[in-house]
Order: structure tokens, then C-alpha cells, then sequence
């Protein structure tokens, strides 16, 4: 879940960058902010579980901390918090309260649909329909033109509007908004923003790809209606209409002050798409697949090799040294001392008992963190009549490094434990075939 974070904030800044000093086209920082959206989307840690471990390289071991050392005198003690778990039921949560924002606006945006169909001014415009196939209406509530509905949208065009040169832009740009489905893609942002309401960058990222999505309308609109006809027809309708507060899941012919005038420059730098910028783009865009690929992947292997001997013979476990001592103790005196040293391979999740005398047995189990490891431990103690599990520790060793639980408890056991355990990541071993 980390990597998660790490990987997305990441391309969403380099992003950003590009955007802001690359000087592209409107239609290539378009796409380019969607693919930064898009890397929020990926359940990186959930797809990787559907991929093959047999494909997948173990993971580098790149920073070693000191050694842990940890004493438990009884299970009660011991808490083991996962902090990986703990992200991602927070993620959930936080997205749950998304899904409730997205409902309350999707509720919002039927009311105001409601009332712009109701409304008394609401008329039809039949000779302009039929001139440009497709459905226009007039309205006064609205300051220019806007593109309402998602699937089948309908042109609404503000009554004080009527200069023939304002109304054929507003009809040219609606239409090019509907060619794109950009209602569509608006419904989509929304969707976006209300799941992540809490995260600054994507809201900021989500605003950028709006704004583009009108910027590249306009580039796209001024080739058919001629570049400078359309900043000059643009230019003088901002300044006729004045701006009202939309619903975002509305195209509209004119933004907001701020945006407008930013729309305004870009269409008189005419942007244009060098090869110099082409490949820029072309990098950044297979950076950032490729670094998704590999977050979701973890390296995968591209030795044959290596990927046929993984294939048959690789499991996933550690190689772990154990050592166990354990006195037997007799009112506080030691009678016998049972030592106990082995390196085991252990397949993660799986249980492992070693016998350390007659009456008493460690069974452990390895569960894998990344770049640690969670051990399970039950100690058990035996009688010709009776087994009995004494306590169950629990602790996370760093790979490479030594866990150490001691219990010395009279009330608990007459006998006294010390047991060590160093975790190793390593490929199983591999028995030659000498045939």
C-alpha cells in the first residue's frame, strides 16, 4: 500500500510538470492528466495476487535495521498491529464515504436537470435542429450554451443570445463537446473526485483534465470554424454573457473568469505538437505504464532460465536458523537443559514443528511482510497423559536479522525458554539430479 502512494503521488507531480512547462497541445495534456488519474484506479496489490508466483522475482533486500529484540512472558502481551491492513481499511473507508458524496451529487444533478426541463422558458428551436441534426433549446436561466445530458445530450442555448456568429459558435463548440462524449467523461471525473474527495493531488489533477477537456474542444472547434474567427467570436461572447455557477457534469460554451482567460491564451499560442514534444510525451506516458507494470509485477522475471527453474522448483518461504535452549527448573533451580539448533526452510504460512525434547515442542509459523517476516509460535509441553499449548507468541523480524522471546514465568511453565530465530529469504533448495 505504500508503493501505492509512493508510485501514483509520484507520476501525478511529474505529470503535473510536464503540463505546466511541456507547452503541448490541449489534446495531449488531456490525456496525459487522465493517464495520472488513472494510476489512482489500479489495485496494484490485488491484481499482483492474480498473477503467477512463479513469474514473479523475490523481492531485493536494500536497508537492514538493527537487530530486534523482543521478551514476552505471556501471549496476553504481545499485539501485533499490520500496518498494511490498517492502509487499506482506511483506502476503504475513506472510499465509502466517496460513494456517499457521489450519491448526493448525482441527486443534485437530477433536481437541477429537473428544473432546467420544467422550466416555463425552455423552448424548442426546430429550424436549428433540423440545420444541424441535433436537438437545440432555448432558456433563459443559462448564461450561453451548454451540452445537458449524458447519453443523449440536447444543445441549450441562453435566449439572450442573438448574434447569428455567437450562435453558431455555441452550436459548433456543443457539438464538438458532444462528438467527444465529453459529458460522459465529465460524469467520470465526477465520479473520481467524490471517491477521492480526501486526496489534494487527484482533485487538483481531476480540475486540470476538466479544464482540457474545454481547452481541446476549442482547439478542435476554431479548425472548423477558422482560428480566427472563432478567438474573436469566443472573445466577444465571454465578454457578453455573464458566467453562472453550472453543474459540473455540464458542458459549457463559456467557464468561469479564471478559466476563460486561460482558454483565451492558449488558443492564441496555437499550440503545436514538434516531434520534440512528441517524444517527450511518448516518454513520460511509457514511464509511467512501465512503472505501474512494474509496481503491480514486482520485477518480473525475464531469464528463461531462471523462469523454468522457478517454475518447478521455487516456493515461497524463508530459510530460517533456529535455536532453541530450555531449561527445566525445579523451585528455581535449573535440573536439565535442552538445546536445540537447526537452519529449516519454511514455506510461508505453513506450520512447522520441531521437537525439543521429549515433552516439549515449538510449532511456528512464517507469514511474509515484504521486507519482514511475522512469526507465530506455540509451545507446547507434553505428559504421558496430556498436551497442553502453554502460550502462543507472536513477533516481526526484519529478513536478515535475529528475533529473540524469552520466557521465564513459574506461574506459567517449570520450564524456562529462550528462542532465537533468524529469518532468511531464499529460493527452496534444489536437489541435483545426478541421472
Amino acid at each position: 500500500m505504500q508503493s501505492y502512494f509512493f508510485i501514483c503521488i509520484a507520476i501525478s507531480l511529474l505529470v503535473r510538470i510536464i503540463i505546466k512547462y511541456g507547452k503541448a497541445t490541449s489534446n495531449a495534456n488531456y490525456y496525459l492528466s487522465a493517464l495520472a488519474i488513472t494510476a489512482w484506479f489500479i489495485p496494484y496489490s490485488y491484481i499482483a495476487e492474480l498473477i503467477p508466483t512463479d513469474v514473479l522475482q523475490e523481492p531485493v533486500i536494500i536497508a537492514i535495521s538493527q537487530v530486534s529484540v523482543v521478551s514476552i512472558l505471556s501471549s496476553a502481551q504481545n499485539h501485533y498491529y499490520d500496518l498494511e491492513q490498517s492502509l487499506k481499511w482506511g483506502l476503504w473507508a475513506l472510499l465509502g464515504i466517496g460513494f456517499v458524496i457521489l450519491v448526493t451529487r448525482v441527486a443534485r444533478f437530477h433536481q437541477w436537470r429537473s428544473e432546467i426541463i420544467n422550466d416555463p422558458s425552455l423552448t424548442a428551436m426546430p429550424e436549428l435542429s433540423t440545420k444541424h441534426q441535433v436537438p437545440i433549446y432555448s432558456l433563459h436561466k443559462v448564461s450561453s450554451g451548454l451540452l445537458l445530458g449524458i447519453f443523449n445530450p440536447v444543445i441549450i442555448m441562453s435566449t439572450s443570445i442573438t448574434e447569428p456568429k455567437h450562435i453558431a459558435l455555441i452550436i459548433a463548440h456543443e457539438k464538438q463537446h458532444r462528438a467527444n462524449n465529453d459529458n460522459f467523461r465529465l460524469m467520470l471525473l465526477e465520479v473520481a473526485e467524490c471517491l477521492f474527495w480526501w486526496n489534494p493531488i487527484v482533485r487538483k489533477l481531476i480540475n486540470t483534465n476538466r479544464f482540457y477537456i474545454e481547452a481541446r474542444c476549442d482547439e478542435n472547434t476554431s479548425k472548423a470554424l477558422g482560428y480566427s474567427n472563432y478567438i474573436e467570436g469566443l472573445a466577444s461572447l465571454i465578454i457578453l454573457s455573464h458566467t453562472n455557477k453550472l453543474n459540473t457534469l455540464a458542458c459549457t460554451a463559456t467557464s468561469n473568469n479564471k478559466n476563460n482567460i486561460a482558454r483565451m491564451k492558449l488558443l492564441q499560442e496555437n499550440r503545436k505538437m514538434t516531434l520534440r514534444k512528441k517524444l517527450a510525451y511518448l516518454f513520460i506516458t511509457m514511464t509511467a505504464i512501465t512503472t505501474l507494470s512494474w509496481n503491480t509485477i514486482a520485477t518480473a522475471i525475464t531469464n528463461e532460465q531462471s523462469q523454468q527453474l522457478n517454475a518447478d522448483q521455487t516456493k515461497l518461504g524463508a530459510l530460517v536458523d533456529f535455536e532453541a535452549i530450555i531449561e527445566k527448573k525445579n523451585v528455581g533451580v535449573v535440573e536439565h537443559t535442552y538445546k536445540n539448533k537447526i537452519v529449516i526452510w519454511v514455506d510461508f504460512d505453513k506450520k512447522v514443528a520441531i521437537k525439543v525434547s521429549d515433552n516439549v515442542t515449538v510449532n511456528f509459523k512464517a507469514k511474509d511482510l515484504g521486507e519482514s517476516v511475522f512469526l507465530e509460535y506455540e509451545l507446547i509441553e507434553s505428559t504421558k497423559t496430556n498436551e497442553e499449548t502453554i502460550v502462543e507468541p507472536k513477533l516481526t523480524v526484519n529478513y536478515g536479522e535475529q528475533g529473540v522471546i524469552e520466557i521465564d514465568n513459574p506461574q506459567l511453565s517449570d520450564y524456562a525458554y529462550l528462542i532465537k530465530t533468524t529469518p532468511s529469504k531464499a529460493s527452496h533448495p534444489v536437489v541435483a539430479d545426478n541421472n
